[in-house]
């Protein structure tokens, strides 16, 4: 089982002697991230602390189904930009990073050791940051499942609407049910099914506009082999892309015999990106590292300046191969 007791003794601790917190998703957060920072709002609630959420990003940049979540809690939680962070912090603030622990992947690239609090599932490396609380755990399947795991441990009531968020988080780091799940995956599914949570209303969150849905069906299209296991996607170079239309493309792979799948694209200013899925045997999170990105066994990104979609593939080959299969018994 997830085990939180240290978390939750030394967590409860933290917040209460702190003047507020403020919770800090990856930037261009996803379902995983901004439903496990919704789920530490309303822990932070639970102690009786103003908290409040921030996400860096232009909404309209975000993912449909993550516009569709900050809409509907919005009112319920408060969410806000970079310039309110400033004027929000104080010496006495808690951060807490909720499915990230590198400052590259963050707006906010410095913070106090002794303010800081870390809750992810990805792989820590010598850029992770120096946090008084890091609760790295990567045989979670998702931050969402930690958090829910937390909630659980402090006996909060999961409002119906927090339960779907976070089942969706669960839902999209595990390709729907398909991979990286395990006995306590499964039970916090069922805990929060028991707490209101519906399949298809998480799903719901997943539900494409049009136009986005067609893009992610191009990318599939495109799709090379390596080797009869390991796909690569080459988006069009006159084609600007979301992170998560990458992403969606390559989770699609793994629905054939498909160990890994390395989507790359163009997601504008300059910009191109690499999103990386996989199955038991891969871990493509080593793969990214090499290319100045990150991950864990199972899902891993990059992000590539002054190069093209092509030249992002011949890097991505160079490497890909020496790192692909793992050794399960390590």
């Amino acid at each position: 089982m997830l085990d939180v007791k240290n978390l939750k003794i030394n967590l409860e601790q933290k917040i209460l002697n702190s003047e507020k917190v403020i919770i800090i998703p990856h930037r261009e957060a996803d379902f995983d991230a901004i439903a496990s920072s919704l789920g530490m709002s309303l822990i932070s609630e639970k102690f009786k602390k103003d908290n409040h959420i921030l996400v860096g990003d232009p909404i309209y940049k975000l993912d449909h189904g993550v516009q569709t979540i900050i809409e509907q809690e919005r009112d319920k939680h408060s969410i806000i930009c970079l310039e309110q962070y400033e004027e929000e912090k104080t010496n006495n603030t808690l951060n807490i990073l909720c499915d990230v622990n590198k400052p590259k992947l963050t707006y906010i690239k410095e913070f106090v050791k002794e303010n800081l609090v870390i809750i992810d599932h990805h792989d820590k490396d010598n850029e992770t940051f120096d946090a008084s609380i890091s609760h790295i755990d990567n045989t979670a399947s998702s931050a969402s499942e930690i958090i829910t795991s937390l909630i659980s441990a402090y006996k909060i009531k999961i409002p119906t609407n927090i339960a779907n968020i976070l089942l969706a988080g669960i839902l999209l780091d595990t390709n729907r049910l398909s991979k990286n799940v395990t006995s306590d995956t499964m039970r916090i599914v069922t805990n929060l099914l028991e707490s209101g949570a519906s399949m298809e209303k998480a799903g719901d969150y997943f539900t494409e506009d049009f136009n986005s849905d067609r893009k992610i069906q191009e990318l599939v299209n495109e799709t090379k082999f390596l080797n009869y296991t390991i796909a690569i996607i080459l988006g069009k170079e006159d084609k600007e892309y979301t992170k998560e239309e990458l992403a969606k493309a390559a989770d699609y792979l793994l629905k054939y015999k498909v160990d890994a799948a390395y989507c790359i694209g163009n997601i504008g200013d300059g910009v191109i990106s690499i999103s990386a899925r996989s199955k038991d045997s891969v871990n493509v999170g080593n793969v990214m590292r090499e290319l100045e990105g990150g991950g864990n066994q199972y899902s891993g990104a990059t992000k590539l300046t002054g190069t093209t979609i092509e030249e992002a593939s011949q890097r991505l080959r160079k490497v890909i191969l020496p790192n692909h299969y793992i050794d399960k018994n390590v």
